[in-house]
């Protein structure tokens, strides 16, 4: 059964399923439980309430039928399992190619994650951490890129994600018409987040933009060539299915090694 992450101090995650009217609660320190025979609407109550240990006390505690979920060790292996906080599937696929080497399992959440506006890079990716681990509630990764045209002064920064909505890759281009000098760099940030402590991964890569668009994808990388590529970071991705940037060089190798240490050294 599909869990739900929640923010509460003793819940982690809930599940339903409307076929069986079962109601499975994870609770913190690898407790399961399942409640028999519970109604949709209480389900979806519980899921709308201001405190879930609330309602659960008063809605569903002693009112229900239930049982220890016999699932202690799938929930010991999820706690093993480094918890990537997206929805872009590159991003997914360039961790998830990384760790795998180190023998790292990527599962990857979909969360309702805010992005608070700032020219700080690394204070825009940790408050995302922040508040992603409280969503999961347990270690997260997130990940940032953020871009800079020398010519435009920086632009569009940390903005990239609304400029890519409004932007087409012509447009990029209108812009740099009578610039001399095409650089343009992006950083990389990845951060990973426990509850306690944070460690920040960050690189910057650079290139040009080009004169005509190729390639299919994200607006900017339809017009961005990597230093040391021929073809746009769009054309790379659509013909190889991986990024410009070769994964030794990137920040989710750097994490992947990190990790992996710290597993060794029994520190995560």
């Amino acid at each position: 059964m599909q869990r739900i992450p929640v923010e509460s101090s003793d819940i982690v995650a809930i599940g339903y399923d409307p076929k069986s009217r079962v109601l499975e609660i994870e609770f913190k320190e690898d407790r399961l439980y399942q409640y028999l025979d519970v109604e949709p609407d209480v389900y979806e109550k519980f899921m709308r309430a201001e405190s879930y240990g609330q309602y659960f006390f008063a809605s569903i505690s002693r009112h229900y039928r239930y049982r220890r979920a016999r699932e202690d060790k799938n929930i010991q292996d999820r706690a093993r399992t480094l918890v990537f906080v997206t929805s872009n599937e590159q991003k997914l696929q360039g961790l998830r190619r990384a760790c795998e080497p180190f023998g790292i399992d990527v599962e990857q959440l979909s969360l309702p994650v805010d992005e608070i506006q700032s020219h700080d890079v690394q204070k825009i990716a940790m408050h995302k951490a922040k508040q992603a681990y409280k969503l999961a509630g347990r270690p997260v990764v997130v990940q940032d890129t953020f871009w800079n045209i020398l010519a435009l002064k920086g632009f569009p920064g940390a903005y990239m994600r609304y400029v890519a909505e409004w932007f087409k890759p012509e447009d990029f281009l209108a812009l740099m018409q009578d610039k001399a000098d095409r650089t343009v760099g992006r950083t990389h940030i990845l951060v990973y987040y426990d509850g306690k402590r944070a460690k920040v991964f960050a690189k910057d890569y650079w290139g040009k933009i080009t004169d005509e668009p190729h390639g299919k994808g994200l607006s900017i990388d339809q017009v961005v060539i990597t230093d040391g590529q021929t073809k746009t970071n769009a054309e790379i991705w659509e013909a190889e299915n991986h990024s410009a940037i070769p994964l030794q060089d990137s920040v989710w190798h750097e994490f992947a090694k990190w990790f992996s240490l710290q597993r060794r050294l029994k520190l995560v």
